[in-house]
């Protein structure tokens, strides 16, 4: 039978060769050993610590093709990963991409996932060294990607990284932009009510997200030490925080920073769940004295104080209405392993 699939009849290494001249200047070619030997290979110049994180994106479960672009899934795939980064108070720099193609997927498929790859590179400041690429029974793809910590002075005494274990009953909690607005974008799309004109930055929050490194850096230069990113929900993500510290947080419902978008599409009750439990939103999350989290807010990343770190309820997540009632939100976050594992 003829194979009529052009990716097929492409062949293995012809097609990363294609891959790698379509990621142009993503591409780190100038790296010690660049992509196509065993490994790839490149120097620390400078002494500090090395920050390392993987992630995969599985068709089906991560993204649907009626939500979607492959460019989108592309560019959300590096976001993602940087945001871990960004989450430590690291300087991301290289990416190792791994692929594994479904039968469905063709060449421009692959073609436009490379493309938002690429542009998503270049808006985070990062470039892919290499990679590996099979044939399987669903699409996936995995990035590993790395980053570095300088280190200044003595850092056995003040470690320059942003940590989950290190809130303190006292702190202030904060959260960057406006949580709730990735699952705002997705219930609008899964809803045929995306060429609504107030849709927009709800719909870009969704596909295109940027992960926060700026702030990252700017918090770990100010004196915080504690953070996550806000990838499964905010109550789940300060949940692990408050596990990991051995302290309890409560967060103020009328304080979070809905996105205006979400509340005028959806409602104030629909846009609250969604901060609390959406996910996908690649924010920050950090806890610190309030002056100083206060400080690192700006007009176009805003920085929003939304509750504290207590000593009760340790390992628990508290959220809180204008009364003071505690309130039960419909989904804390997801898990990956819950049910089907489908968004």
């Amino acid at each position: 039978m003829t194979n009529n699939n052009p990716l097929d009849a492409l062949g293995e290494f012809p097609l990363i060769a294609r891959i790698v001249e379509l990621l142009g200047d993503a591409a780190a070619a100038d790296i010690l050993v660049p992509s196509g030997d065993d490994a790839a290979a490149w120097l620390e110049t400078t002494p500090g610590i090395a920050v390392a994180t993987i992630d995969a994106l599985t068709e089906g479960t991560h993204w649907r093709a009626d939500t979607m672009s492959m460019a989108d899934v592309g560019w959300r795939a590096v976001a993602a990963n940087v945001s871990d980064l960004a989450a430590m108070g690291a300087t991301p720099g290289t990416l190792l991409v791994a692929a594994s193609l479904g039968p469905a997927i063709t060449l421009a498929d692959l073609d436009g996932f490379v493309e938002g790859l690429a542009d998503s590179c270049r808006a985070h400041g990062v470039r892919v060294a290499g990679g590996d690429i099979v044939r399987g029974p669903a699409t996936m793809f995995s990035i590993a990607a790395y980053g570095r910590v300088d280190l200044v002075g003595n850092a056995t005494e003040d470690t320059p990284l942003l940590r989950r274990s290190s809130a303190r009953v006292g702190d202030a909690v904060a959260v960057s932009g406006h949580p709730g607005a990735s699952g705002a974008g997705l219930a609008l799309i899964e809803a045929g009510r995306t060429s609504e004109s107030e849709a927009t930055p709800l719909l870009e929050a969704h596909r295109r997200p940027r992960a926060r490194t700026a702030l990252g850096h700017a918090a770990v230069e100010a004196g915080i030490r504690c953070a996550i990113d806000v990838s499964d929900g905010v109550l789940q993500d300060l949940d692990h925080v408050a596990e990991q510290s051995g302290v309890g947080i409560e967060i103020d419902c009328d304080a979070l920073p809905l996105q205006p978008a979400a509340r005028a599409l959806l409602g104030d009750a629909s846009a609250l769940d969604l901060a609390l439990g959406g996910g996908e939103d690649f924010e920050l999350l950090l806890t610190g004295a309030e002056a100083t989290l206060r400080s690192l807010s700006s007009s176009e990343v805003p920085v929003t104080v939304i509750g504290r770190v207590v000593a009760e309820h340790p390992g628990e997540t508290v959220a809180r209405d204008a009364q003071g009632t505690v309130y039960e939100a419909p989904q804390r976050g997801w898990d990956q392993l819950a049910g089907d594992g489908a968004r």
